[in-house]
């Protein structure tokens, strides 16, 4: 079988997530060891690293963690790449720019000009049938949303978006086009282009909030909350409006700032003080942030909020920081780019370091694989399995938890000992909770979210029911990651 779901929701988020789990996975103080061990010897979902060549050619796929190669997996021909958007895993689609060919005429024995403007086409390479169509032209900002929608915006600001191989063309442009662009829930595009937040959908026109000017803005991955590094913190806004703005005052200056995973904290890099700054989003206050030698130019986390990887402001190389525990590891020579350094599904570290592309264990900084002269070329960590390729960490655990009725308990039945599910996970927020569920059952296995029984519940995502403890036990041990084992009271 194949994982086809984006591995931000098939894993799981067990740090800076406002979680109502079992003790072994809180987010409390007191629990952050445990959470960190068990974690560490928990394998993750697999995950493939996909080399796009800059110059042109057919994209290869690289094994994590030995990035051993996996032979023509892919077939598609690209040209001359500029930027890599994004991959859609569920409809296949790498989305990539390529610079638009220049068609002005020019007079007769006056010299060329540069081949291509600064505008790009958008294309997108169908990882299946290896075709690749051409989306938008002349577009001068991109993104993917988190379900996979791309935006497109070209130099008059109109939009078009593309979702599930339908395009479509928005009736009403942006103001400008911005310097910034989120995708968003509900297929809405967040454009910071100060001083306006720019919130608009196909359906809806365009609507602005005032944006304070700042060094760095960043939104959770569904576009619910933006946050603003000012010269003294953090602006906290929502892009529909439905609260006020909140301001965190912070000690020194802010350069740069990431959210978790699921929303619940900002990490702030400031200008002179060393270390990071950590907010906590609903509290709207700060924390205790992360201890670092120096100051961070960037910061990028793990897609599953373990890894948090900084930019010293000196020299090149990238700090690895065990953020459940705010344990620097250490760190690693490496450049710096738009692409990598960057954490893989199963937790692998990928970074350039010279000509090579190198692979490593976080934990350890032990080196696992290299590709000798991959750092030309553009690359994405990725829970997409090509088709045909090796089977993955889920292959024996959907057996028991997807097989028929005829062949397990009915899915419905409580056996002897009553009904017992695998938990993977519980969230407050319903809508990531629904997500998280159907990327899992794409991906072969029987999950489903139980609704809350009173107040202080969360959304739990589970496997089940199953009739005893024992079979319940023995599908979460096949998951390779942190589960309980739940049984509804009466």
């Amino acid at each position: 079988m194949r994982i086809r779901g984006s591995y931000l929701f098939i894993s799981l988020t067990l740090w800076g997530c406002r979680s109502r789990a079992p003790a072994a996975a809180s987010s409390q103080p007191q629990a952050k060891q445990a959470v960190s061990k068990a974690a560490a010897g928990a394998a993750r979902t697999p995950g493939v690293a996909i080399r796009i060549p800059a110059k042109g050619g057919v994209p290869r796929v690289y094994r994590l963690p030995s990035m051993a190669e996996i032979p023509t997996a892919i077939r598609g021909r690209l040209p001359q790449v500029r930027r890599v958007i994004g991959l859609d895993p569920e409809a296949e689609f790498l989305y990539v720019t390529t610079p638009q060919k220049d068609t002005t005429t020019r007079k007769k024995g006056t010299k060329a000009k540069s081949d291509t403007t600064r505008k790009s086409d958008v294309l997108a390479l169908d990882l299946g049938s290896a075709r690749v169509d051409t989306v938008a032209a002349a577009i001068e900002q991109a993104t993917l949303g988190p379900d996979g929608t791309l935006y497109t915006v070209d130099g008059k600001g109109r939009v078009v978006s593309a979702a599930r191989r339908v395009r479509v063309a928005w009736p009403q442009p942006l103001p400008a086009v911005p310097l910034q662009m989120f995708g968003a829930a509900d297929q809405r595009l967040v454009a910071a282009d100060p001083p306006k937040l720019i919130t608009a959908a196909a359906d809806q026109p365009p609507t602005s909030r005032p944006l304070p000017a700042g060094s760095d803005v960043a939104a959770t991955r569904w576009g619910d909350l933006v946050a603003v590094a000012t010269d003294s913190g953090v602006l906290l806004m929502d892009p529909l409006g439905r609260r006020e703005a909140t301001f965190i005052a912070l000690a020194d200056h802010p350069r740069a700032l990431v959210f978790s995973p699921s929303g619940h904290r900002i990490y702030v890099a400031r200008r002179t003080e060393p270390g990071l700054a950590a907010i906590d989003r609903y509290d709207r206050e700060e924390i205790d942030g992360v201890a670092l030698p120096l100051p961070a130019e960037a910061i990028r986390l793990d897609p599953l909020g373990r890894w948090l990887l900084a930019k010293p402001t000196a020299g090149d190389s990238v700090w690895v920081v065990d953020l459940p525990v705010k344990r620097l590891v250490g760190s690693v020579p490496c450049t710096w780019r738009v692409d990598l350094p960057a954490i893989g599904p199963d937790g692998s570290l990928l970074v350039p370091r010279g000509d090579d592309i190198v692979s490593y264990r976080p934990d350890s900084l032990i080196e696992t694989g290299r590709v000798k002269g991959g750092a030309s070329d553009f690359w994405m960590l990725t829970a997409w399995r090509p088709r045909g390729s090796y089977r993955g960490a889920f292959a024996d655990a959907d057996a028991g938890a997807s097989a028929p009725a005829d062949q397990t308990a009915a899915a419905d039945t409580a056996g002897p000992e009553g009904p017992m599910y695998v938990q993977v996970s519980t969230s407050q927020n319903e809508a990531w909770s629904s997500e998280m569920a159907q990327q899992l059952s794409r991906a072969g296995l029987g999950a489903r979210v139980l609704q809350p029984k009173n107040p202080d519940d969360g959304y739990r995502v589970v496997l089940g029911p199953y009739p005893t403890r024992a079979q319940a036990e023995a599908i979460g041990r096949k998951l390779g990651r942190p589960f309980w084992i739940y049984q509804p009271t009466p």
